[in-house]
């Protein structure tokens, strides 16, 4: 069977009919409602893309963003060698001083009220250092 070309006169050239060669090597689908389908169509739209493309830059532009910070839970024997430290040293203070038990627990509080946020920042600061100096 002979290959059939477009002429020209239908104002179709032969190379917009080839498809296009792609590096892509496999397929990921996703089932969704109307309502979802109908959003990216729009966004496509007025990207000026198929949607296809414009899924496939969303997902790339997702993946290089910061992950979402999760409340992760702690190793349980760190955890418990932290909060033995911390006793360790709170005790120590209150048998070494002469500071009041009350002071000792104002000390303590105010700790506990910083903490968090301090952690925090930390882990920010690190966030930011250039992999290759970490």
């Amino acid at each position: 069977m002979p290959l059939l070309r477009i002429p020209a006169s239908l104002g179709i050239a032969t190379s917009q009919a080839e498809p296009k060669p792609s590096l892509a090597l496999k397929t990921i689908a996703t089932r969704l409602p109307p309502a979802e389908i109908k959003a990216i169509e729009a966004a496509a739209q007025l990207a000026g893309q198929t949607c296809a493309e414009w899924m496939r830059e969303a997902i790339l532009l997702h993946l290089k963003r910061p992950a979402r910070k999760k409340k992760s839970v702690p190793d349980a024997t760190l955890l418990a060698e932290i909060l033995g430290l911390r006793s360790l040293v709170q005790n120590l203070i209150a048998a070494a001083s002469d500071l009041p038990e009350e002071t000792v627990q104002r000390i303590v509080k105010h700790a506990d009220a910083i903490k968090e946020g301090k952690a925090e920042e930390m882990l920010r600061r690190l966030e930011d250092v250039p992999t290759e100096a970490q």
